[in-house]
Order: structure tokens, then C-alpha cells, then sequence
């Protein structure tokens, strides 16, 4: 059977994701034995927070219909798409984000999977767009991706100096 969101749901699936890369850099800040590194994730934690504090603002602005005008997929793609981002790290609950960075065994790691978790986040928000209206908030998860875009770019300079 075809999927139907509404974009409640896709705002409250970006709140998600944003909460989920706050507590993975908050966490990173934690263990970090860097100090400057630790200043470092606690910068991009505080992005993350901004980014939730989007999310919830749009999902606030919403119309009270909104949890009940649909976005139709006959074709099962993007439910398709959105159960496997759903599957995957950024959205698991149980995911022990602590053991996972100190399992990395150096900064440059920990970048890697912080660059990972923002691709993936890009791929998400490419995909919300083909499910929101202009009148809910399109314009600003295209604000948002440029944002991710421009983590990544962060994050690319900074694994370049740790080499």
C-alpha cells in the first residue's frame, strides 16, 4: 500500500535527528581529552540545538490540519526511503552513543562518523523537501540543508588539520 505523511510527522522525524547529533556531539564534548576538540563538538552541538529548536518552531507554526493533509507516494519511494532512514543510526533510540565514541580511537573518527551523520541528514532533508509545502516550511529545510552543507565543509577542514 502507498504511504501517506503529513508533514507533522517529517518535522517531528527532523527533531529527531537534530536531538540525536546534539547528544553524539554533547557526548563526544564529554570524553574529549582535547580540550580544543572538546570546544570544538560543544560548538557543533550548540548547531544542533538551533537546528531542533527549527524544527520544533516549524512544527509549532503548523496549521492544525497539518497532521492530517497528506503528502501521497504512489509509487512507495519515499516510505521506502524514510523506514530505512528510520532503521539506520540516526534514528535508533538504543543506540549507546557513549561506547560508540569510545570505541573511536582518535578525534579524527569521531569526525568521520560526525560527517557521516551529516550526510545523512542531508539525504533525509532532500527527501523532507519533496514532502513539504511552501506554505509549512520549505524554504527554511532548504535553510537547513545549506546549514548541513556548510558542517560538512567544517567538518572536512577540521579531519584536513588532524590529518
Amino acid at each position: 500500500m502507498p504511504a501517506i505523511f503529513n508533514a507533522d510527522e517529517v518535522y517531528e522525524i527532523g527533531v529527531e535527528i537534530e536531538k540525536n547529533g546534539r547528544e553524539f556531539y554533547q557526548t563526544a564534548a564529554e570524553q574529549a581529552e582535547n580540550p580544543e576538540m572538546s570546544e570544538f563538538y560543544n560548538d557543533l552541538a550548540d548547531w544542533e540545538e538551533k537546528h531542533v529548536e527549527l524544527f520544533e518552531k516549524l512544527r509549532s507554526e503548523l496549521p492544525d490540519k497539518a497532521g492530517e493533509e497528506t503528502v501521497f507516494d504512489p509509487d512507495n519511494q519515499k516510505h521506502l526511503y524514510l523506514k530505512a532512514a528510520a532503521d539506520s543510526h540516526i534514528f535508533r533510540k538504543n543506540l549507546n552513543v557513549s561506547a560508540l565514541i569510545k570505541g573511536c580511537k582518535s578525534p579524527k573518527e569521531v569526525l568521520d562518523i560526525a560527517m557521516q551523520f551529516e550526510k545523512d541528514s542531508i539525504v533525509y532533508y532532500n527527501t523532507m523537501i519533496t514532502l513539504v509545502p511552501e506554505s509549512l516550511g520549505k524554504e527554511k529545510v532548504e535553510w537547513l540543508i545549506n546549514e548541513e552543507l556548510s558542517h560538512i565543509s567544517i567538518l572536512h577542514e577540521k579531519l584536513k588539520l588532524l590529518g
